[in-house]
């Protein structure tokens, strides 16, 4: 079937079962904020806290792995109170889902058509699709989604010939988590110099700001704690143990992913699923079925996770080399949705909250598929698997145990890898399709 054959308009008067759907979603998550304090958000707040009261953030190791600024974004908010602020912020989360599918869709509107009837359909898909990831970051009052929504932002703003206000955008989010300066090489990449130099600019700046709250011996400790805490995990040689020590099944980065597949984890190891959060007490026997495959020496098992992930980053690179002929061309947006998924893969530590970033690759799947552009065999099944591993793969129908069991296969890391082949299948198709259609500049003079 192909859904550029149906009559979208037909269904506008079923909109409002999505538009409830997600007001009660939205409505309860607020109403468990209000009874008590969810999420990571406490330890988010402690750390503007300390800030703004002079204490030395990083005290007991609290959040290491947030750079200062981060604690400078939060520390407004200890005027209020945890709970207070929580509550009062929540709705920024709304706002920051709400600024990412508006920005997706100007940047699509162009070189994906749509009727507006269409439009709402393949956005609501996208965001069922990316409903695990979007509801576990919403009690974070939406601080991931909305760090990929500036991102985004600043390509939009970039397309707009908006240089540097895209620049200080991305600076902004690269400052809060370093994450975001993945889109500043493949600017760099891109050959797109101003909008990188006023990222890079505004990323130092920003970064620099917490002396003025902690002056400077203050800041200068910090930041030596920050960097040697990211750069003591980061240089480890065991691939199972990062910045926070022990790899969680949780973390569904691909480090810890290839690590698992290349050297077993002894009984006890956060990467199994039979242990609690406290790795000297597991909570159950072995599982039985936990299965181990390779036994590499843990030099060996670095050394093979390195040369995979370096050669799947030249790879992408090599791939991505080329100077945009426009910068509304089809190939720029599904080049950002693999930049995005490729932060998930290569940061040190993915949660599930962080999964949001697969969301521009969902919105352009979903809204290609709707204006004609069917999957092939291959990507319908990879889009199945995808919503097994990354939708209906969840505590809520499977428990905790299945699911951290599955959570040890790393099923939702072989989720993102195959929602990035297909978006870099659908970039190789639809680019070529599309090129015909694109104003391009003149022979030898690519965008500057």
């Amino acid at each position: 079937m192909r859904f550029d054959s149906v009559d979208w308009a037909k269904l506008r008067s079923f909109r409002w079962v999505p538009i409830a759907s997600a007001a009660v979603w939205i409505m309860v998550v607020w109403i468990q904020i209000i009874i008590r304090p969810q999420g990571d958000f406490r330890l988010h707040f402690e750390l503007g806290r300390r800030l703004a009261r002079g204490v030395f953030i990083y005290e007991g190791g609290l959040d290491f792995v947030y750079p200062p600024f981060w604690a400078m974004v939060h520390a407004p908010l200890h005027f209020f109170g945890l709970h207070a602020a929580q509550i009062i912020v929540y709705p920024l989360g709304v706002v920051a889902i709400a600024v990412l599918v508006r920005t997706l869709q100007r940047l699509a509107e162009q070189s994906l058509p749509l009727s507006p009837d269409a439009s709402f359909w393949s956005t609501t898909l996208a965001v069922l699709l990316c409903a695990l990831f979007l509801g576990r970051d919403l009690p974070e009052v939406g601080v991931n989604t909305a760090l990929v929504a500036m991102s985004w932002l600043s390509v939009y703003l970039w397309s707009k010939e908006r240089d540097v206000a895209g620049g200080v955008v991305l600076g902004l989010a690269g400052a809060m988590k370093c994450t975001p300066l993945l889109f500043v090489a493949w600017f760099l990449l891109k050959r797109q110099w101003k909008i990188a130099a006023a990222a890079c600019a505004a990323f130092m700046l920003f970064t620099l700001s917490p002396v003025l709250v902690s002056g400077p011996g203050q800041y200068a400790r910090m930041m030596e704690t920050w960097i040697a805490g990211v750069v003591r995990g980061l240089m480890d040689p065991d691939p199972s143990r990062g910045p926070l020590g022990e790899e969680k099944v949780e973390n569904l980065s691909l480090r810890p992913a290839l690590a698992r597949y290349l050297m077993h984890l002894p009984y006890g190891h956060m990467g199994r699923p039979e242990t609690s959060d406290d790795p000297r007490r597991p909570n159950n026997p072995p599982s039985p079925y936990y299965l181990q495959f390779l036994d590499l020496p843990v030099f060996w098992a670095g050394m093979v996770v390195r040369l995979l992930m370096g050669a799947f980053f030249i790879w992408m690179a090599w791939l991505m080399r080329h100077p945009p002929v426009s910068r509304n061309s089809i190939e720029i947006l599904w080049e950002c949705a693999a930049v995005s998924i490729l932060i998930l893969l290569f940061s040190p530590i993915t949660w599930v909250q962080h999964g949001v970033g697969v969301l521009p690759a969902l919105f352009l799947i979903c809204r290609a598929a709707l204006a004609g552009f069917s999957l092939s065999r291959w990507q319908t099944a990879a889009m199945g698997a995808y919503a097994i591993f990354c939708l209906i793969m969840s505590r809520f129908f499977f428990g905790r145990g299945f699911v951290k069991l599955a959570n040890s296969y790393r099923v939702k890391t072989l989720g993102f890898i195959l929602l990035l082949s297909i978006v870099m299948a659908c970039w190789l198709r639809l680019s070529k399709t599309h090129s015909s259609s694109v104003q391009q500049p003149q022979k030898g003079h690519p965008v500057e």
